[in-house]
C-alpha cells in the first residue's frame, strides 16, 4: 500500500499563497511517483485533519508552520515530518538570533541592529544613531521580503512608525549597494548531506523583493554564479557549516551578499524553502542533476522525528 502523505500548506502567515503554491507542485510530484498524496491546509482542526497519514511534507512559510510550532505538534502526534525540528525552526525564524549564532561560527554578516516597538518608542532616532547612509528594514520574523524597505538611516524613522504597526520587531542592516546576490540550497540526498551549486539571483527591481521572487521575468538567475572558484567553494563551505552547526534537517537555504572587495556576508537562513516553478533550490537541484520530482522524493525520505535529540 503506498504511503499517505499529507502536504501541509497555509496558515495565517503572510506567506500563505507561496506555500499553496509550493504545495501543489510537491504534491504532484508525489502523486506521480507513487505515494498517496494529498495537500491539507493548515486550520485549527490540524490535529484531527492529520489522521491516518503515514508522513507531513511541510511546506508552510512563515508562522505558525516555520517557527517550531507546527514542528512541536508534529512530536506530539509522532507523524514524522520533512524539515528541521523544534529548535532550528525557532531560531531560524528570527533573523537577528539567527545573525548572532551564525557570528559564533567565524561567519561574517553585515552590521546590524534589532527594535522592537518598546525600543523604537523609548528612542524613535535610534536608526540614524547607529547608522550612516543607507539601510535596509526586514521584519525580523518575516519572509518573502513582506515589509521590507530600503531606506536612508534619516528617514527610517518614519518607515518605523507604520511598519512596527504590522510587525512586531525588524532587524536594521547597513545596505551593501550594488552587492552581489547569491544563495546557497541544502538537502539530505541518498542519506547524505549535499549542498547544490550557489544561485546568483539579479532583481530587475531595487532588491530581491515579493514581486521579483515570484514573477516570473523579474529575477534573472545566474549558474553558477559570476564569481571565482574559489569564492564559489567558501559559499559551499560556509553553508554546510551552518546547516550542521544549527543541527537542521531535510533541507534549508542560505542567502548571502558579497560586496565588491568580494567579502561574502551571511543574510538568511530559510528552514522552508520554497518549492514553486519559481523557487530558488528546485533550480539549483536541478542544474545539479536532481529532476525535481527525484528532490521532493529525497526530502520525503529525510522526514522523521525526535530530530532535536
Amino acid at each position: 500500500m503506498a504511503e499517505r502523505v499529507a502536504v501541509l500548506f497555509g496558515g495565517p502567515s503572510k506567506e500563505s499563497e507561496v506555500s499553496k503554491r509550493s504545495a501543489i507542485r510537491v504534491c504532484d510530484a508525489l502523486l506521480r511517483k507513487g505515494y498517496d498524496a494529498k495537500k491539507i491546509e493548515y486550520d485549527g482542526k490540524l490535529i484531527e485533519n492529520l489522521k491516518g497519514f503515514d508522513k507531513v511534507f511541510n511546506v508552510m512559510h512563515g508562522r505558525p508552520g516555520e517557527d517550531g510550532i507546527v514542528q512541536g505538534i508534529l512530536e506530539y502526534l509522532k507523524i514524522p515530518y520533512t524539515g528541521s525540528g523544534v529548535i532550528p525552526s525557532s531560531l531560524t525564524i528570527n533573523k537577528y538570533l539567527t545573525q548572532q549564532m551564525v557570528k559564533s561560527l567565524n561567519i561574517p554578516v553585515l552590521n546590524s541592529h534589532y527594535i522592537n516597538r518598546k525600543i523604537f518608542e523609548k528612542d524613535e532616532n535610534i536608526v540614524e544613531k547607529n547608522f550612516k547612509g543607507k539601510v535596509i528594514l526586514k521584519p525580523n520574523t518575516g519572509g518573502s521580503s513582506v515589509g521590507t524597505f530600503i531606506s536612508d538611516s534619516s528617514k527610517a524613522k518614519d518607515l518605523l512608525k507604520n511598519c512596527l504597526n504590522e510587525f512586531n520587531d525588524y532587524l536594521i542592516e547597513e545596505y551593501l549597494e550594488n552587492g552581489l546576490e547569491v544563495t546557497v540550497g541544502v538537502i539530505e540526498y541518498k542519506g547524505k548531506t549535499k549542498v547544490l551549486t550557489p544561485l546568483q539571483l539579479k532583481p530587475k527591481n531595487r532588491f530581491y523583493d515579493y514581486e521579483a521572487k515570484y514573477t516570473k521575468g523579474k529575477t534573472d538567475f545566474i549558474i553558477p554564479p559570476e564569481v571565482d572558484r574559489k569564492t564559489v567553494e567558501l559559499l559551499m563551505e560556509r553553508t554546510l557549516i551552518i546547516f550542521e552547526s544549527l543541527n537542521m534537517k531535510s533541507f534549508a537555504r542560505v542567502d548571502y551578499i558579497i560586496d565588491r572587495n568580494e567579502r561574502i556576508f551571511e543574510l538568511e537562513v530559510n528552514s522552508i524553502p520554497g518549492m514553486t516553478d519559481l523557487s530558488d533550490l528546485p533550480m539549483e537541484a536541478e542544474y545539479d542533476g536532481i529532476k525535481y520530482d527525484d528532490l521532493v522524493e529525497e526530502i520525503l525520505k529525510s522526514a522523521g522525528i525526535l530530530k532535536d535529540a
